[in-house]
Parts: structure tokens; sequence; C-alpha cells
């Protein structure tokens, strides 16, 4: 084990992220040694090296901005790091003492790799509640659109057959499409669908829509 011995520490702050700063250390890790050793190890020993270094270096956001970085103060550690990870076909970019992983499944495929099970999984069920939520809303904007031009084209069958009955030609109509008026007049707000299903199956919900339709031709008619 490595002794370090030291002189004094400082704190310094960014953001609500803290950093321990080793000031005069009078012994230094063997960069040159590890470096060697790694690239020599097995897949295992790598995996337990690019753990240690996110142990020691790395932060992670919470959802849902999905940023993992490493900060460095020397460029060939960075770049040492940088190789390792793209051994491991983990997809990252480089800055002036910083790597970055962006994307919950790159950040996932990190996370797998290093064996951080519980954050993985964390990740993983954040993933699954989103997709759930965002299914939710596209069915819910669905809905509400689909609901909104059902509302339009009642609102013009209905206004279409109240025209034609303050001009008294209501009564002029075939007797099927006034019972289908009666009928959408009674039941403003149902669907085509629902509105057959109210004629005990008389009238289709296609045998519906062209005689509403027919009875909006009647009603614009000048």
């Amino acid at each position: 084990m490595l002794k370090i011995e030291r002189e004094s520490d400082t704190i310094s702050s960014e953001k609500s992220l803290y950093e321990i700063q080793f000031m005069w250390v009078k012994e230094s890790f063997d960069f040159d040694a590890i470096k060697e050793k790694v690239l020599s190890a097995k897949p295992q020993e790598k995996k337990a090296f690019l753990r240690g270094i996110y142990l020691g270096c790395g932060i992670i956001s919470n959802p849902p901005s999905y940023h993992l970085e490493f900060r460095f103060e020397k460029d060939d550690e960075l770049s040492f790091v940088s190789e390792i990870l793209s051994q491991f076909k983990i997809k990252h970019a480089k800055k002036p003492g910083r790597i970055y992983l962006k994307g919950r499944e790159n950040i996932k495929d990190f996370l797998y790799l290093i064996g951080a099970r519980d954050s993985y999984l964390e990740l993983e069920e954040d993933a699954v509640q989103k997709s759930i939520s965002n299914k939710i809303n596209r069915l819910t904007n669905f809905e509400f659109a689909n609901l909104k031009r059902q509302t339009a084209l009642a609102s013009e069958d209905i206004k279409a057959i109240k025209q034609l009955q303050k001009e008294g030609k209501f009564e002029l109509l075939p007797k099927d499409m006034q019972e289908v008026a009666l009928l959408r007049l009674e039941f403003p707000f149902l669907s085509l669908r629902e509105l057959s299903l109210k004629t005990g199956g008389k009238y289709s919900k296609q045998e519906i829509y062209y005689k509403l339709k027919k009875i909006k031709s009647y009603g614009t008619e000048k």
C-alpha cells in the first residue's frame, strides 16, 4: 500500500461539488508502473481499475440529465483512462481535465461494466418509468386530440340540425335522417360508435356518419 504524507489539505467548492486537494504531497504514484500493469491485466482486472477510477474521481448526476464524468489533473492520466474505456467500447468525450459520458444507455453500460449493479438498476428503473410516462402522455394526447375533433364534429352536426329546425326544413328530411338527428341532439357528446350502439344495431357507425354528413349539407344550403 502506498503511504502518502502531506502537510495540509484544501477544500474547494464548485456548484455544490466539493473537491479535496492534497497539497505538497511528498510521495506520488508511479504512473508508468501502474499503466504497464493495467495494460497487461486481464479484462476483469481492468474493470476493477475503472471501478477504482470512478470511485476516486468520478461523479454522476441524477436523472434526467444522465451525465457522468471523471476529473484529472494530468493529461497522461486522462489519456490512459480514455484508452481503457475505448477497449471496452464505452463511448466518451474528452475535454481538458475531464472525460464525459453522456446518455442513459451509455452510462448504464459503464456502470454494468464496473459492477455497480445498484446504480445500474436505478437507471434501468428510471428508464422503465420514463417509458411508461411517455406512453401515457402519448395516449392522453391522442385521446385529447380525438375528443377535441369529435366535439368539433358533433358541434357542427347540432348546429346544422338546429338550423334546419329553425327554418322549418327538419320535417322534410327522410325519417331515418330525422331519427339520427334527434339521437345526436339527445346525446351530443357521444361518439359515432356509441350512437350506433344506442340504435341497437339498426344503424352502423358508417351509416350514422353519412347520414349526419348529409344533414350538414342540407343545413348549410342557401
